[in-house]
């Protein structure tokens, strides 16, 4: 994938999503206003941690559904919709190129966000910085490509761009009712844990915990304290999850992604 061709496709997708308010404040106004209901929760503890940072980290890993999955959800059908996929397929760019500037203008979006919160989280919060960034990081960057490839499937099943919020809509909600996002899971019945474990935002949000807290909360119950290594290992299955979404978003888009408009 040429770098610069990505690059001018992910200016040209901004600039649709300046045009777009829907779409601009699914990506940008809602998780503002998510970080704002953190303020309430300061003082509190959840789960062993404080909860305006356990609630906070949550919404570390619910971001990229607003900022990536809907955001490219609906970009990639209006585009299609209104045959520019099928014109820039024509021209002289690749469909890594084409699909990349996309990619690379929410992914990029969604970590500015990210950036913006764990400072707000570190000081008005009175938190602290990630005790393994690198591990944070990573789970980031593996989220963006899930949801990516999980965006791209959607869009194709997706008839138009009036359509977008409603398709994306049950992945959104099953991932924020079922991912630990907002409460804790360890209340639940087991059989509904291993369920909502295998969500496709479970992995991040277990990553992203691990790595902020530097407390394993990958398991039920206390949180031990992990190192550097210990907390990847501890981040194993997630990560073999993610694997596994990543295949299915891969053969989703392979299926379902559709570069024109379907005819008749």
């Amino acid at each position: 994938m040429r770098i610069t061709y990505a690059a001018r496709m992910a200016r040209l997708d901004l600039s649709l999503l300046w045009r777009n308010r829907t779409g601009l404040f699914s990506a940008v106004g809602m998780p503002l206003l998510f970080g704002a209901l953190l303020l309430p929760a300061r003082g509190e503890v959840r789960d062993g941690v404080e909860s305006g940072l356990f609630a906070g980290t949550g919404y570390l890993a619910f971001f990229l559904i607003f900022a990536v999955f809907t955001n490219l959800v609906a970009v990639l059908t209006t585009r299609r919709e209104d045959l520019s996929l099928k014109r820039l397929r024509a021209g002289a760019l690749g469909d890594t190129e084409i699909l990349g500037g996309s990619v690379l203008l929410a992914g990029g979006l969604y970590l500015a966000q990210i950036g913006l919160l764990v400072l707000f989280m570190s000081t008005v919060l009175g938190g602290r910085l990630p005790a393994n960034p690198l591990l944070l990081v990573v789970g980031l960057l593996f989220g963006i490509a899930v949801f990516a490839l999980l965006a791209a499937g959607v869009s194709g099943i997706t008839p138009n761009a009036d359509m977008a919020q409603l398709t994306s809509m049950p992945i959104l909600m099953v991932c924020l009712v079922g991912s630990g996002v907002m409460v804790p899971l360890d209340g639940l019945p087991e059989w509904v844990r291993t369920v909502a474990e295998l969500l496709p935002l479970s992995p991040l949000v277990e990553i992203v915990r691990t790595a902020y807290f530097g407390l394993d909360f990958t398991v039920a119950g206390a949180h031990a304290p992990v190192g550097f290594l210990a907390a990847w290992a501890a981040c194993g299955e997630a990560f073999a999850i993610f694997g596994l979404w990543a295949l299915a978003g891969w053969w989703a888009s392979r299926r379902w992604f559709r570069w024109e408009p379907r005819h008749g």
